[in-house]
């Protein structure tokens, strides 16, 4: 997921065995029929990184969400415009390449009202062999299950495989993110694609500017036109005042028609 700097660079060594390819086969599986897109999460906008949270630590984060704009009917179905999304995080390092996360979503709607939107739990993996391949490999499993008054599709599935590679200063990190709905409108309407990446510079020890960007391209079975897909450019900064600090901030511009309009999200956390 994303970090702080001081989580990018001061990372530990993974030592084990590598997870299973039961991930794989799940996501072959599960290929079926269309389904509409959607628009990306709001309640957790970040990028998971090959590298986990640190061994026997618990980390603590908040993310919050707003959408500040949207232009045109489609973006204005899609975005949510003004609603406020605010999700706890909390991340325990089981091993040096696994750890386990809960969240818990809540939102506040145009209307003013703060509700509780429901809650996920993940898996998050590196594979510690993959340090000595030329791209580094880990993955992500995740499992959704909100409110029915927060999301159409309250009970899915998600596999994230996650590729990244170091040059230096400089690091480029692709999550390919695989969704797969057992409630809802989108139950029997096929495996979502939402794809997303960052490109990190770590500029001083302290700061660390990137990139980011986040899709949503729909169901794998029938992509619908690339104007009713949802793609956002992110410029972001990642500070590491302190060690166990992690400050992630970014403003997300929409390139579509069901993407036009601008979000704010921010990532704080605490190591303990």
């Amino acid at each position: 997921m994303t970090r702080g700097a001081g989580r990018r660079d001061g990372g530990l060594t993974r030592n084990g065995f590598p997870p299973s390819a039961l991930a794989i086969a799940l996501v072959l599986s599960m290929l079926a029929r269309a389904r509409p897109a959607r628009a990306i999460d709001f309640y957790e906008i970040q990028i998971y990184q090959v590298e986990t949270a640190p061994y026997h630590r618990l980390t603590l984060e908040l993310h919050s969400n707003t959408t500040t704009t949207a232009t045109g009917q489609l973006a204005r179905e899609q975005m949510d415009p003004y609603q406020i999304h605010e999700t706890l995080e909390a991340t325990y390092g089981v091993l040096p390449w696994l750890e386990v996360g809960q969240y818990l979503c809540t939102a506040k709607m145009s209307n003013g009202n703060y509700n509780y939107a429901g809650s996920r739990s993940k898996v998050h993996f590196g594979v510690p062999q993959s340090e000595n391949w030329p791209v580094e490999f880990g993955g992500n499993i995740e499992l959704d299950y909100m409110r029915f008054q927060a999301e159409d599709n309250p009970l899915g599935l998600e596999i994230r495989p996650i590729l990244e590679k170091r040059f230096g200063r400089l690091m480029i990190v692709g999550n390919f993110a695989f969704e797969k709905p057992f409630s809802g409108e989108g139950t029997h309407k096929g495996v979502q694609f939402d794809p997303s990446g960052e490109i990190v510079y770590q500029l001083t020890h302290w700061v660390s500017p990137a990139l980011e960007y986040y899709g949503d391209m729909g169901p794998l079975s029938d992509l619908p036109g690339v104007q009713r897909q949802q793609h956002f450019i992110v410029p972001a900064l990642n500070f590491d005042f302190l060690p166990q600090l992690e400050l992630n901030f970014g403003v997300g511009v929409g390139v579509t028609r069901a993407s036009n309009g601008l979000f704010i999200k921010s990532i704080v956390g605490w190591t303990f």
